[in-house]
C-alpha cells in the first residue's frame, strides 16, 4: 500500500520523537496561548516540541511560549541565554536552585 504524500507530510507534521538526550523521557503535554508543546525534563535540560500547526510561525511568537511552557512543566526557571532551537523544537537549561 502506498501512503500519498500529502497524507505522509500530516504524519510527519504530527511527529513528537525527542532528541536522543531525552529518549525513554515521558512528555507532558501543555498549551500556552493556543500553541501546544511536548516538554521533556531530564536533570537541568528542557525540551519543547511544538505539536500543533501554525500559520506562519516565527521565532519572536514561538520563543517565549516555549520559554514558559517549559517553566510550568519543570517548575525551574529557564536560563534565556541556553535557549536555542527553531520554531517547532526548543532546547534549554535550566536552574532549578
Amino acid at each position: 500500500m502506498r501512503i500519498p504524500p500529502f497524507l505522509l507530510l500530516v504524519l510527519l507534521a504530527a511527529c513528537d520523537s525527542p532528541a536522543p538526550a531525552m529518549m525513554g523521557t515521558d512528555a507532558t503535554w501543555i498549551t500556552i496561548d493556543a500553541v501546544q508543546f511536548s516538554i521533556r525534563i531530564r536533570g537541568d535540560r528542557a525540551e519543547a516540541i511544538r505539536t500543533n500547526m501554525m500559520p506562519n510561525p516565527s521565532i519572536g511568537a514561538v520563543y517565549p511560549r516555549a520559554l514558559q511552557a517549559m517553566e510550568a512543566v519543570s517548575g525551574c526557571r529557564v536560563i534565556e541565554d541556553s535557549l536555542r532551537g527553531d520554531v517547532a523544537v526548543m532546547r534549554a537549561d535550566l536552574d532549578c536552585g
